[in-house]
C-alpha cells in the first residue's frame, strides 16, 4: 500500500552528519525554492566505513524506527534511505530487500541512494562511467561490484581511502575531481558517491572543472525522491537529471 503524492519528501540519514549538512537546510540552495517540505530523520551511526558497520547501518531493524517516527510525525508521500554505502554494502539483491522491507513496514514508497545511481544511469543510456570513491578500496570495490551487478561498467576508478564519513565531508571534492580527470580524461560521466559529501551547490562546478557530466549521491538522492513524491525537479540541483 503506498499513499498518493504530497508534500513532504522523507530522507533517513546517518547521523554523524556535520551542522551544515546541506540536507538540513536544502532550501537554501539556488533551486531550492522549488523543492517540496524534506523531513529528515537520523540513523545512529559512528560514520566508519568498513564493510561490518556499513552492513549494520543498513540493517532495515536499524532504519525502521526512524522510517516510523518520520511517517508518523509528517505527511510522508516518499522516502530515500540516502546513504550510499549502506544501501550498496550487501549487494544488488540486499539493497531490494532493504528498500522492499521498509515499504511493507512503512507504507510509502521507498528508494535509497545506490539504488538511485542505478535508476540514473539507466535514464541517462549510460552504460559505463568512471568512479572517484571516497571510500576505502575494500568498500571500493563492492560498489564496483554492485554497479557491475546493475549492469555499468567502471571504467577508471580511484580510491581516496576516507575511513570515516566526517572524513569525506571535509576532503577537497574539487580538486580531487580535477586530478582524476587529469588522470583519465574522458566523455564519460563521473560518479562522485557518498552522501556526506555537500554536492548539490558544487555540482554545477564539478562539470565546469572537468567538462563532463558529475554526478553526486545527493543530486540522484534527491532527483529519485522527487520524482517518487510527483513534486518538480529544480535543473539547478539535478542538472540533465531534472528533464528525465
Amino acid at each position: 500500500m503506498t499513499k498518493a503524492s504530497v508534500s513532504t519528501l522523507g530522507i533517513l540519514l546517518p547521523d554523524d552528519g556535520p551542522d551544515d549538512y546541506e540536507w538540513y537546510a536544502p532550501e537554501c540552495l539556488e533551486g531550492g525554492s522549488r523543492l517540496p517540505h524534506i523531513a529528515v530523520g537520523g540513523i545512529p551511526s559512528d560514520g566508519h566505513h568498513t564493510t561490518t558497520a556499513l552492513l549494520a547501518l543498513g540493517a532495515t531493524e536499524r532504519l525502521q524506527p526512524a522510517g516510523e517516527a518520520l511517517v508518523r510525525r509528517h505527511d510522508i508521500g516518499a522516502l530515500v534511505w540516502a546513504c550510499t554505502s549502506g544501501s550498496f554494502i550487501g549487494g544488488l539483491s540486499w539493497a531490494w530487500r532493504q528498500v522492499h522491507e521498509l515499504e511493507e513496514t512503512l507504507g510509502v514508497p521507498v528508494t535509497s541512494t545506490a539504488l538511485a545511481f542505478g535508476e540514473a544511469f539507466e535514464a541517462l543510456g549510460c552504460r559505463s562511467l568512471d568512479l572517484l570513491s571516497p571510500y576505502p578500496d575494500d568498500v571500493t570495490l563492492r560498489l564496483v561490484s554492485f554497479l557491475r551487478e546493475s549492469g555499468i561498467e567502471v571504467v577508471h576508478s580511484h580510491a581516496l581511502d576516507c575511513p570515516y564519513a566526517a572524513d569525506s565531508n571535509t576532503a577537497d571534492i574539487l580538486g580531487e575531481v580535477r586530478r582524476f580527470s587529469e588522470a583519465h580524461p574522458s566523455a564519460r560521466p563521473l560518479m562522485v558517491p557518498d552522501t556526506a559529501i555537500n554536492s548539490l551547490a558544487l555540482r554545477p562546478a564539478l562539470c565546469r572543472e572537468v567538462g563532463r557530466e558529475v554526478l553526486t549521491a545527493n543530486q540522484v538522492t534527491l532527483w529519485a525522491g522527487l520524482r517518487r513524491l510527483g513534486a518538480p525537479l529544480p535543473e539547478a540541483l539535478l542538472g540533465p537529471l531534472a528533464t528525465l
